[in-house]
């Protein structure tokens, strides 16, 4: 086990939440397809759904602000530390502390991209999701290197998921590489169906298929 020598902080960033991205993503395709339907019917006012094309966007606006200014408040009021002695997760007015010589288990869960910190006294998890890359390769490297392995489960089937957090440089397999292959095609094909206006159907279906060939890349 190697030596951990400093203190190091990391605070989520909003801009890797990806219910967020996604969210941001569906709602922008269905606001371009209805103003492409408004624009067709003459962006008349008194045309009923001009009129729910302007209610759509006003609300679509007024949630992204929010969750911008949700997800912003959480990256400010969140922090985990990293140290000799203790991992801290502190939330606004709430700190969790737990020794390292106290941790009893340290769940790796591949389903939920999560780690759960165990001791007698207190527990919490940590969401990799809310980091960026470099950030989750470190977190990932100090409890490895931190928590007696023998108190670690669930370990191999997490490494073979965030395959790409642990190891940032390693390749794209084969498999990996087809998959975003076929994804980029039928995104391509999807948006050529949305195009010749065969319906918003084909859209969301491109988009879904985008999103997939994103995620493969970045290994997530």
């Amino acid at each position: 086990m190697s030596e951990i020598l400093s203190e190091q902080s990391y605070r989520p960033g909003p801009g890797y939440r990806s219910l967020l991205s996604t969210y941001r993503v569906l709602t922008l395709a269905i606001c371009v397809y209805m103003i492409r339907e408004a624009y067709s019917r003459g962006g008349n006012l008194t045309d009923g759904f001009v009129i729910l094309t302007l209610i759509y966007i006003t609300i679509v606006l007024f949630m992204s602000t929010v969750g911008v200014w949700a997800f912003l408040a959480y990256s400010r009021w969140v922090r985990l530390i990293l140290s000799e002695q203790t991992i801290t997760k502190m939330e606004g007015d709430k700190e969790h502390v737990i020794a390292l010589n106290q941790i009893s288990h340290l769940n790796w869960l591949s389903i939920s991209d999560e780690m759960i910190v165990e001791s007698p006294a207190d527990s919490f998890r940590i969401n990799l999701d809310d980091f960026k890359r470099s950030d989750q390769h470190a977190i990932i490297t100090f409890l490895r290197e931190a928590v007696p392995l023998e108190k670690q489960e669930k370990w191999e089937p997490f490494s073979e998921v965030r395959r790409r957090s642990i190891d940032p440089d390693a390749a794209l397999t084969t498999g990996e590489r087809l998959l975003i292959m076929f994804c980029l095609i039928a995104t391509g094909l999807a948006g050529a169906m949305w195009w010749n206006d065969s319906g918003p159907f084909y859209l969301l279906v491109g988009i879904l298929f985008l999103s997939v060939a994103i995620r493969s890349y970045r290994g997530t």
